[in-house]
């Protein structure tokens, strides 16, 4: 107990090796005995699962997840000593055709549904664009788009509450949720409600060159503490500030200190959720096997 007590005070909790990684970065599609076994091979345990991408000729790209699927799945994981601590649904919540934009919040809802049979109660998505190319524009900054978010999310929160899972919204600079700040709006206007979550990527709210990732995070934890239920963990280098354009990178290879993202991570949520995202392609094994990964070396 005295040990514990002072590894927090000193802010060196253990780190949690099993650092969560994107399903779809195993790249083991429409079989889970194999993908099963580069788990183990990988030795990760913990996945932000998406469906659609996993087993894109399974689910016709996510558009045809079952319970019966998702009990299969639960189960077959559990062989391979892995579980879904986020279920994947990212869609375009204010995409600009009606008719395709309920479509996309219906298929949001049937994965808050669902959630429970993959072995998780969380469900992630970010909150789309007007550009439905995902080119920077700032009109997903407007009060328009922040509207139909806010609309669409009051029409899911219900079937969260009824399925006891929780909606969980990315923030980032090309999305109507752009800043922390709009964040914070989000959530009065929800009048606060529980089963709203927050994942947190500090490098997708990162606007310009003068942007510091830890700050963001630190800032993030500070306003929002247990609502965030994951973090996201990214390298990057510029493209063009100008354009909002970055390239990502094996972590260490770029701009952010992502030792200091996990060591800040684990002050506040001590073997909390974190999961590496959007690495370059087939560089999974690479970013695993770093030394600060594998062994925890320089995160103490």
């Amino acid at each position: 107990m005295c040990r514990v007590s002072e590894l927090q005070r000193k802010g060196r909790w253990p780190m949690r090796r099993d650092f969560a990684v994107r399903g779809h970065d195993v790249l083991k599609f429409d079989d889970l005995d194999q993908f099963g076994r580069e788990l183990q091979h990988l030795k990760v345990h913990s996945l932000a699962y998406s469906p659609g991408k996993s087993l894109p000729v399974t689910t016709r790209n996510g558009t045809t997840v079952n319970v019966g699927l998702a009990n299969y799945v639960r189960r077959r994981l559990a062989q391979y000593d892995a579980e879904i601590v986020t279920l994947s649904c990212y869609v375009n919540m204010i995409h600009p055709n009606k008719p395709e934009q309920t479509k996309l919040i219906a298929q949001l809802a049937h994965y808050l549904q669902l959630a429970p049979m993959f072995g998780t109660r969380i469900v992630a998505t970010e909150t789309g664009s007007l550009d439905p190319t995902f080119v920077f524009t700032k009109n997903n900054f407007g009060s328009a788009p922040f509207k139909t978010l806010i609309k669409n999310v009051q029409t899911l929160l219900p079937v969260a509450h009824d399925s006891g899972t929780y909606l969980a919204l990315e923030p980032g600079i090309n999305h109507p949720l752009w800043s922390l700040d709009r964040v914070a709006d989000l959530i009065q206007a929800v009048g606060e409600d529980p089963n709203l979550k927050l994942i947190i990527d500090p490098a997708n709210l990162v606007l310009s060159g003068t942007d510091q990732p830890e700050q963001i995070l630190q800032e993030a934890l500070q306003r929002f503490g247990e609502r965030i239920v994951a973090i996201h963990l990214k390298d990057f280098r510029w493209v063009s500030e100008a354009a909002h354009r970055i390239e990502t990178v094996v972590p260490g290879q770029g701009v952010v200190d992502v030792p200091a993202l996990i060591r800040l991570v684990d002050r506040w949520q001590p073997y909390g959720i974190k999961c590496f995202d959007e690495l370059p392609d087939g560089k999974l094994e690479q970013t695993l096997a770093l030394p600060w990964i594998s062994e925890g070396s320089s995160l103490s």
